[in-house]
């Protein structure tokens, strides 16, 4: 059972999650445009934090790639955030009537709320993402977040199965995603 739990965890990881959700929002405005964007978002947002895992797990630093202790978080959100915010001066430089500078301050605000709790617990970030892009998804009338909803318990279990989380803390970040989701896309 670990080693599904391990899959879908691969499946549904925030960077493969985050570069669906672009890739989908972007569409309306044709491959190119889309594809652009999601190099974008990988270039700004996903490519240090994946530098970031990579460094700290191969020098011993963190115990997983998931940053799975809770004194590991610190470093991962500040370097998410960082991106989060050269990904909005990026877009508001060259795209500024992008949906993408409404998603990247809103993800920015779900990074500052996790962070806040992790001195009490430890949220989902991979349940929180799958929610967020789930709820924007739906919100913007595109199926695939019907998918996504789908996945949400299924990855949930698998946190936990991996003994990443606590039920609390996929919970709450259903919760905490679902709501920035919302937000994003409210009012349209």
């Amino acid at each position: 059972m670990k080693r599904l739990a391990r899959w879908v965890s691969v499946a549904a990881h925030p960077f493969v999650v985050v570069l669906l959700l672009v890739g989908a929002v972007e569409a309306h405005r044709g491959a190119a445009a889309a594809a652009r964007s999601v190099t974008t978002v990988a270039l700004l947002f996903v490519l240090p934090l994946a530098v970031l895992i990579v460094r700290q797990t191969r020098r011993g630093a963190w115990s997983t790639v998931d940053a799975s202790d809770s004194r590991e978080r610190p470093l991962l959100y500040l370097v998410g955030a960082a991106g989060l915010l050269a990904l909005f001066g990026y877009l508001l430089a060259t795209q500024p009537a992008t949906p993408l500078l409404r998603g990247a301050i809103g993800t920015l605000g779900m990074l500052a709320v996790c962070a806040a709790a992790t001195r009490w617990v430890k949220v989902s970030l991979h349940v929180a993402v799958a929610a967020l892009a789930s709820a924007i998804l739906l919100g913007r009338g595109i199926p695939l977040g019907w998918l996504l909803a789908g996945v949400l318990p299924i990855l949930a279990w698998a946190r936990v199965a991996m003994g990443r989380h606590r039920w609390i803390e996929v919970i709450l970040g259903l919760v905490v995603g679902a709501a920035t989701g919302v937000l994003i896309v409210w009012p349209p």
